[in-house]
């Protein structure tokens, strides 16, 4: 209700209808995904897991060892301000869950916010961990055949790309590179821990990339929020879309509860990048864009501009392509509704359709060429690129309604061209831009593809192309992950029920028991968590290291 009345004032300042305002929190709420668990039945869940970890014996104390506060003379703890990302004395380290030369939205967007984040502070203050995997799932999802023999190795292409790809010279000289270790999980697709992220504190704010996914099946250690004063969650991923294409509409509430209680026990605040995603806690969650585009794409888009953009052309064969599409090849990306709205407007079109050329890599790639090529439609497999060099075509079309903010428009919008994408709380923020084209059904999929490939795109204007920037989003960021008063009412963003579903999950994830859980839930590899991971074995070996090494030195 508040929320109404919110958008009721403020559109009516602006000097509209009541009308209009209804009708536009009408679209809103229609376009939110259905919330498969009433509020009562998730409160019981989570306690029916709080209840399993007591009762197994294993639930760990619920007193963190940060308290949001200073201590007063008598040593008592004063509830006080949680520290702020905009604090340039303040250590922040970012978590994700892919790294570069992987060139998805969780490597490439934590990078660049992690190297935004050293400006203004001292060397080493800022730190990135990523996954790092073994040469088999190396081979696996890097592109072109790249593999690194150590983490001194990816650390140093790593900070390569920020100095020269990024343009960031100073932040590649400042920023640290840590590694986890990890595990490649060819069923989701994605990496996943294994055995713990930091073995000590790291800093006085942690900022987790997909907090879901990194708690999922990871090691029982004590909780991102027991280590770091402040944690900030940003949801990349709409997981629940996901699991209803991949693996049915049983596993859209599982999968809703567990994302839920994730949330809440790892992490003070929580960023939405778009409103598509479900509501995790939302006294302390938001919605805001929170990425930005490298200065690469506007130098693209400047020449792009001057010299036109006038597709590209394969002197072989004589074909010429305007249209392209550039994504992990996934099919939950939205690979079939491309097909099928190109198969439209060659209907359309009288039998005359458009050439479309698909760049990307992943897990689907083979079925998804197989898929085009029986299509009869024009269209060219293309594999990896780098997006910022493809700056002469016209046209970007990404038809995903999966995505919660995709990378790839934001990035094809500052380059200046066409981007044609469904009207969709995912797309919201680029209904602004006059370069963005969006549609509603199949009819109006076809004039816009018309349309653009027609006509040549808008020059952006400079106040535009700001809201582009990582400068403007680094500003977003601040905004977002401030604590609201409703937070400071609630412990800062961790309330009791928070803790204890942080303490229970971890309680569960313990011994053998743990292992078996994560292994029927789907975790694969990465499911025997305590298994491989024994701090007893871990430090054997360093220690029996340790005694080859001395006695090596004594030879």
């Amino acid at each position: 209700t508040s929320e109404i009345n919110e958008k009721r004032t403020k559109y009516l300042q602006e000097g509209g209808g009541d009308y209009a305002c209804v009708g536009s929190v009408q679209l809103t709420f229609k376009s939110c995904p259905r919330q498969p668990f009433p509020a009562m039945r998730s409160l019981q869940l989570a306690l029916t897991v709080s209840w399993l970890g007591l009762v197994a014996g294993r639930l760990p104390s619920l007193t963190p060892p940060h308290v949001l506060g200073l201590r007063g003379g008598g040593g008592e703890v004063v509830l006080g301000a949680p520290p702020r990302i905009d604090d340039a004395s303040q250590r922040v380290t970012v978590v994700t869950t892919a790294s570069l030369p992987w060139m998805t939205g969780t490597a490439v967007n934590p990078l660049l916010r992690a190297a935004h984040l050293t400006t203004d502070r001292d060397a080493g203050a800022v730190t990135l961990l990523v996954p790092w995997v073994d040469e088999a799932d190396q081979r696996k999802i890097f592109p072109n055949n790249i593999t690194f023999a150590s983490k001194e190795e990816q650390r140093a292409y790593v900070l390569k790309w920020v100095e020269e790809s990024a343009n960031m010279p100073a932040a590649a000289r400042k920023l640290k590179v840590d590694f986890y270790e990890g595990k490649y999980n060819p069923s989701y697709g994605s990496i996943f821990s294994v055995g713990p992220y930091v073995e000590r504190e790291e800093g006085d704010i942690a900022i987790l990339e997909e907090p879901e996914h990194l708690s999922w099946y990871r090691y029982p250690e004590a909780g991102w929020m027991d280590k770091f004063e402040y944690v900030v969650g940003v949801m990349h991923t709409n997981y629940i879309i996901y699991a209803r294409q991949e693996r049915g509409l049983w596993a859209t509430g599982p999968i809703w509860l567990l994302n839920q209680m994730m949330c809440r026990a790892q992490c003070h605040k929580t960023i939405k990048l778009s409103g598509t995603l479900q509501k995790y806690a939302p006294w302390k969650e938001c919605v805001s864009n929170v990425h930005g585009v490298r200065e690469a794409f506007f130098d693209a888009g400047r020449a792009a501009s001057v010299a036109g953009f006038t597709g590209v052309s394969d002197p072989s064969t004589g074909r010429h392509a305007q249209c392209y599409f550039v994504s992990k090849q996934l099919w939950a990306k939205g690979y079939r509704l491309l097909f099928g709205l190109m198969e439209k407007y060659r209907k359309a079109m009288g039998g005359s359709g458009f050439a479309m050329d698909l760049y990307g890599s992943g897990p689907d790639s083979a079925s998804i060429a197989a898929r085009a090529k029986r299509s009869k439609l024009d269209i060219a497999m293309k594999g990896y690129a780098d997006h910022a060099k493809l700056g002469r075509y016209r046209v970007f079309i990404n038809p995903s309604i999966t995505e919660v903010l995709c990378t790839t428009v934001a990035e094809a919008l500052a380059m200046g061209k066409w981007v044609v994408c469904p009207k969709h709380p995912s797309n919201d923020f680029f209904a602004m831009f006059p370069n963005c084209l969006q549609y509603e059904s199949e009819a109006e999929f076809v004039a816009a593809v018309h349309w653009a490939l027609n006509h040549e795109p808008p020059p952006l204007l400079q106040e535009v192309r700001r809201e582009l920037s990582w400068e403007a989003a680094m500003g977003r960021l601040a905004q977002a992950a401030a604590p609201t008063e409703q937070m400071r009412g609630k412990g800062n963003g961790r309330s009791w029920l928070d803790r204890a579903l942080c303490a229970s999950y971890t309680g569960l994830g313990r011994s053998w028991a743990g292992d078996l859980i994560r292994y029927l839930s789907g975790g694969g590899a990465c499911a025997w968590q305590v298994t491989m991971y024994s701090p007893k074995k871990q430090g054997e070996a360093a220690c029996e290291g340790k005694e080859a090494a001395q006695q090596g030195g004594r030879g």
